[in-house]
Formats: structure tokens, sequence, C-alpha cells
């Protein structure tokens, strides 16, 4: 199980700050295993498990609308 936390703030109506982190808890996570081909001598095949990449991710994002009407966002247009 993944907990993410997502964040977004509009201090203006044309700027929109945004942070979002995944795996909150840092557990490693397994989603599966990959095996080998070929058997080994005991007759079983080689495996490893299929992790993430990282043990988070965390995104920070500055939005700014340029548009010639400074008092109006884009947001209604979507």
């Amino acid at each position: 199980m993944i907990l993410s936390f997502n964040w977004s703030y509009l201090p203006k109506p044309y700027v929109i700050v945004y942070f979002s982190c995944t795996n909150v808890l840092g557990r490693d996570n397994i989603f599966g295993y990959e095996f080998g081909n070929t058997q080994n001598g005991d007759g079983m095949y080689a495996s490893r498990a299929i992790r993430q990449p990282a043990r988070r991710f965390l995104f920070l994002g500055i939005f700014i609308t340029l548009s010639k009407e400074k008092t109006i966002n884009q947001l209604p247009s979507l």
C-alpha cells in the first residue's frame, strides 16, 4: 500500500503552487517477481523482486498563467 500526499495553493488568480509526495511512509513495496529462464541445480527458477526505483517521489511545481488580462485566470476555459 502506498500513501500519497498532494497539496495545491492559489496565492493569486494566475499562480498555482502544487506539491506532491508519493510513498510518504517510505515502504519498500514489491510489485511482483521476475523469474529466470532456466532452472538451477535444485530445479528452481531464480527470481528477483520488482521494486519501485526510488523510495519516495517529490514534486514541487509553480504554474503561472501568462495572459494580457492579469485578473482573469484560464480555469473557466478548461
